[in-house]
């Protein structure tokens, strides 16, 4: 930060302090911990990925075995019996006109083609992706809360540069009108100032206004009541927060290899595939290992109770293409997926060579800005000094004080700017 730009933060910081509420200070940093904190997006982002673990583990507890209980009652209108022609009728089949029944199956797959294998991969992929798209999300509330930060840093300077504005053409008038009084100046110079100064009180009142909402969007990101008042700390030091930022080519590699969206959509891709694959397997043999013990009371039975071991093979050569289309659709999925990824790495590219571009046109408007203000400064010293002394004209006072305003409210602007140019080129490389 330059000394003219340091000087002058010092001088807001210090009217925004006299007419402010004391209270604790606010930093970019606690901006960012009470965002990721409170943020809804955030929220719903990790409850995603919290769902995919949950589905990655259930997809791995197919390979375990399986137990189903079973059981019923059943009322009959009457005891059955068997018939063995004209003479002989067999007793009851069971003790009366009712009877129960219990069933216990362990099941445990022992080949399945692939089937829980490439389902066990697709949850997997999905829950890599869900981590990516977190990560993406907290990405994304980092840089949103510093920008709502720096929106209410940027209108309270706008605010004071307003109201410095407004003190100084009140002065002017003051003196313009003295002046008049005792037949120094003509009427138009005290008429003229006082236009001019009406003008300025309109942009202090929507510079208050501006303020506000500013501060309540701010609130309304980081989760708080939008009427909260805050006091955020102007000396915003954006460098010793971001990693170096140097190298555009250096940027752009680094962008793709740590771009969580990157990874996101990759794993979608990947999860997509893997699920083509078990969906293709599920119409391939399957063997399973399965125990049977089945209780059923009856009168005619000498044992009412039954265990039962054996294996199971199933295998569906043929449904029509209900599989295979399947496999298909999942198969052009992740295609699109694929076609999305390569359109996002040059999207990626863009965004950060765009915010690169933007951080060194805001460097070089911040060189530009402080000779100005230099000059603006010393320009309006002596159109003052001039027209006191009767030499200058109350139009050159009030071009300097114009000019003035402008150079304070651009070196803001190119200051504030730079700022967030380099906070977007670290989310766009993946370094927020």
């Amino acid at each position: 930060m330059t000394e003219v730009f340091a000087r002058w933060l010092l001088c807001a910081t210090l009217i925004l302090a006299l007419t402010s509420p004391a209270q604790a200070t606010e930093t970019l940093s606690d901006a960012w911990t009470a965002a990721l904190t409170s943020h809804q997006q955030l929220a719903a982002a990790e409850a995603e990925r919290e769902a995919a673990h949950f589905g990655l583990a259930s997809a791995r507890a197919e390979r375990m075995p399986r137990l189903d209980v079973s059981g019923g009652y059943t009322q009959l209108d009457s005891a059955p019996r068997f018939s063995f022609g004209d003479n002989f009728v067999s007793p009851r089949i069971f003790s009366g006109d009712n009877f129960s029944m219990a069933n216990a199956q362990v099941s445990l797959p022992l080949y399945t083609s692939g089937a829980v294998s490439r389902g066990i991969d697709a949850a997997r992929s999905q829950a890599d992706a869900a981590s990516g798209q977190v990560d993406a999300v907290r990405a994304d509330v980092k840089l949103g809360a510093a920008v709502h930060y720096i929106a209410v840093l940027r209108n309270e300077r706008a605010l004071t540069v307003a109201r410095a504005n407004v003190a100084m053409l009140e002065s002017h008038t003051a003196d313009a009108e003295n002046r008049f009084n005792i037949g120094d100046v003509a009427r138009n110079d005290y008429l003229a100032a006082s236009v001019q100064l009406a003008d300025a009180r309109q942009r202090e009142l929507r510079a208050e206004n501006q303020l506000e909402l500013a501060q309540a969007t701010y609130n309304r990101f980081l989760g708080r009541p939008q009427g909260t008042t805050v006091a955020l700390d102007p000396l915003l030091n954006v460098t010793a927060l971001l990693p170096s930022l140097n190298n555009l080519d250096q940027l752009l590699g680094i962008a793709l290899e740590q771009r969580a969206e990157i990874d996101s959509i990759a794993a979608r891709a990947d999860a997509l595939q893997a699920q083509a694959a078990a969906e293709r397997a599920r119409s391939r043999p399957q063997l399973m290992l399965i125990s049977n013990y089945t209780r059923l009371e009856t009168a005619v039975l000498a044992d009412d109770e039954f265990w039962m071991v054996g294996l199971a093979v199933s295998w569906n050569p043929f449904d029509a293409g209900r599989n295979s289309n399947r496999v298909a659709a999942i198969r052009r999925q992740a295609q699109a997926v694929n076609h999305r990824l390569s359109d996002m790495s040059a999207d990626i590219q863009l965004e950060v060579r765009s915010a690169w571009l933007d951080a060194q046109e805001a460097e070089q408007r911040i060189q530009v800005a402080e000779a100005a203000v230099i000059q603006a400064e010393e320009n309006l010293r002596v159109a003052r000094d001039r027209y006191k002394a009767g030499a200058g004209t109350n139009t050159e006072v009030l071009g300097a004080q114009a000019l003035m305003e402008q150079a304070l409210n651009n070196i803001d602007g190119a200051n504030f700017d730079a700022a967030l140019a380099k906070l977007r080129l670290a989310r766009a490389s993946g370094q927020l």
